[in-house]
């Protein structure tokens, strides 16, 4: 079976996603620093992390101790999409964030 994570797994577009995949057969983490916004979760493990926080990222990649590899696929679909007040510029984060 193969393994794939999801990043940004709360939203619309990854939420779906995680669904195919899913239908394909693949166990899935989700992660994202919300909980799903439009239905309740397929992924198999759905973990609330931040991103911008290298920590958090080593866990959302890690798997238990017994597994024998890593991810086959990873999709990246976090993002702050702004919103209301997307017109005011973000904060200042760091460009490394996401290795």
């Amino acid at each position: 079976m193969k393994r794939a994570l999801v990043c940004g797994a709360g939203g619309f577009i990854a939420s779906h996603l995680v669904k195919r995949l899913k239908t394909d057969g693949y166990w899935v983490r989700g992660v994202d620093i919300k909980q799903p916004e439009f239905s309740p979760t397929a992924a198999d493990d759905f973990r609330m992390l931040d991103l911008r926080e290298s920590r958090n990222c080593e866990d959302a990649v890690r798997l238990n101790e017994g597994a024998r590899a890593g991810f086959d696929e990873v999709y990246q679909l976090a993002a702050d999409m702004g919103g209301m007040v997307s017109f005011i510029p973000p904060r200042p984060i760091s460009c490394g964030t996401m290795h």
